[in-house]
């Protein structure tokens, strides 16, 4: 079912974010297409990510975390976050961030949502994280899609 589940789902366009926090181990990043907002008022997050993450583990320990959308042309980044095998912190070395909100930000991101976690759920193998958005910022531009495994651009 798993194989059939995930092409069909691959047929869903999504946005595509990196999940950003740091602890004092030092950054930790994760891409993630399972993110949206839940909720205006109260402004909440919801976000989708794998149980077995070290960023997942970053997270929890430090309660917070920041959503970085991508932007289109940001596929090497994304990515770059994606690999498996590789060091939340080991991810930074070739991608230009800032600090925002305590976090780190990547610096081509089209916005950025600094979020505090409200609550978490198991969700077979991943988990869901609920977070209380603290501030955001955003700019204008083309954001960066999945769709069919392959990243696009919006026509």
């Amino acid at each position: 079912m798993a194989p059939a589940l995930r092409a069909a789902f691959s047929q869903l366009p999504t946005g595509v974010t990196v999940i950003t926090t740091t602890t004092a181990a030092g950054p930790a990043g994760v891409t993630a297409s399972a993110v949206c907002s839940l909720s205006l008022d109260p402004p909440l997050v919801l976000l989708g990510i794998g149980a077995r993450s070290q960023t997942l583990e970053r997270i929890r320990s430090r309660g917070t975390f920041l959503v970085n959308v991508l932007p289109v042309g940001a596929s090497a980044t994304a990515s770059a976050f994606a690999a498996p095998g590789t060091s939340p912190e080991a991810r930074f070395t070739a991608v230009p961030w800032h600090t925002y909100a305590n976090m780190p930000a990547l610096d081509d991101a089209l916005a950025w949502v600094a979020c505090s976690v409200e609550r978490t759920h198991p969700g077979g193998d991943h988990v869901i994280v609920i977070g209380r958005a603290l501030d955001c910022r955003h700019r204008d531009g083309q954001p960066l899609v999945r769709h069919a495994g392959r990243y696009r651009q919006l026509a």
